[in-house]
């Protein structure tokens, strides 16, 4: 009798079984990677992402997580908590301001950010990104206008349309603050595309934290009362016990993965460790728990909490685009990820090849 076979892509037949080339385990007997690439050339093509987009990145979602804690801080005590309110839609319409000048001078033609509304692409992120945006500023826009009638003139109709305005705001905001993080991973980068679910729940969780702490510093300077400054540390602590568990998870998938060696590089080493996990999650989280067991609250801690988030979340943001940019330049990390789950053998490569990539 002949061997077994299967039919192989185009017509060939093979013969069923591993051998010394093949792994039994892995689907249809896909060869072992063993860390070969092209002369070490790289496998894709990195992106032109850089500063605009990590700035973009930063602003948009502190923009959405500003709108989501004004619309349930007004939901939940209306008329207690004002001070919060007022902030939060303020600076969801100051970034909103700051978002589009960021975004179109990154596509460096103004008219591809009109061409892009002309349709609606389900599967394109980047499409449905697009949308996200404007729908969240003609929203924002509305309810900033409504709260700064009612802040003038005192008008009860005013708040009533700034509250229902707000909630598709708040729903766009939710969206703003996560759909950056699924439009990195939807990508061939290794970096991103190793986390689809991790990444945009990061980015969820850091934008509500920056718009907690700017909003933390428009309390101090319009001097809110205890009360308010209590409401917002307890729910910063929260934020950030989820921020702190967030990037562990996105760190042991990307060792698990073998895509965590940009992060090891000498240029976003220091700045992964120190400023986006430490002086953006690990320092304000520890003050906030401090304030929260001593139940004594202080004007420097309240400030240096926020400032080290604000800092920290731009920080984020920069080493993530930068880092998902050196992973592409690895050929190893692409064609190590890439391969079957159960069939590859996660190998790292030669220093050689990682340097000459």
């Amino acid at each position: 009798m002949s061997e077994p076979t299967e039919r192989s892509p185009y017509g060939r037949r093979k013969r069923r079984g591993g051998d010394d080339a093949t792994n039994a385990d892995s689907p249809r007997g896909s060869r072992l990677y063993r860390g070969e690439t092209y002369y070490g050339r790289p496998a894709i093509k990195p992106s032109h992402w850089g500063w605009l987009i990590a700035g973009y990145y930063f602003v948009g979602g502190l923009a959405g997580g500003a709108q989501v804690v004004a619309a349930v801080a007004d939901l939940i005590a209306p008329g207690r908590d004002r001070t919060i309110v007022r902030a939060g839609r303020y600076l969801s319409l100051a970034g909103l301001l700051a978002s589009p000048p960021l975004l179109i001078a990154d596509l460096q033609t103004p008219a591809r950010f009109y061409n892009m509304l002309r349709i609606i692409r389900p599967t394109s992120p980047m499409s449905i990104g697009s949308w996200i945006l404007t729908v969240f500023g003609l929203f924002t826009s509305l309810t900033a206008l409504a709260q700064g009638i009612e802040d003038l003139t005192g008008s009860a109709t005013a708040r009533r349309v700034a509250r229902w305005s707000g909630l598709p705001a708040a729903a766009s905001g939710m969206l703003m603050a996560t759909y950056t993080g699924a439009l990195s991973t939807a990508t061939s980068v290794p970096l991103w595309a190793a986390v689809p679910r991790a990444l945009p729940t990061l980015f969820g969780l850091a934008s509500t934290a920056s718009s907690l702490a700017a909003i933390a510093l428009v309390a101090e300077a319009a001097e809110a009362n205890e009360e308010t400054h209590w409401r917002i540390e307890r729910l910063s602590l929260l934020v950030g016990l989820g921020e702190l568990a967030a990037h562990a998870a996105i760190l042991r998938a990307w060792h698990m993965r073998g895509v965590a060696g940009p992060l090891e590089s000498p240029a976003l080493s220091a700045l992964h460790k120190f400023g986006m996990v430490g002086l953006g999650a690990i320092v304000p989280t520890a003050i906030h728990a401090a304030q929260q067991l001593t139940g004594r609250r202080t004007r420097a801690g309240t400030i240096g909490a926020a400032t080290a988030t604000l800092a920290g979340i731009f920080i984020e943001r920069v080493v993530i685009v930068f880092a998902g940019n050196e992973s592409a330049r690895r050929p190893t990390d692409y064609l190590r990820f890439t391969q079957p789950r159960g069939g590859a053998t996660i190998q790292c490569a030669s220093k050689g090849n990682d340097e000459s990539a």
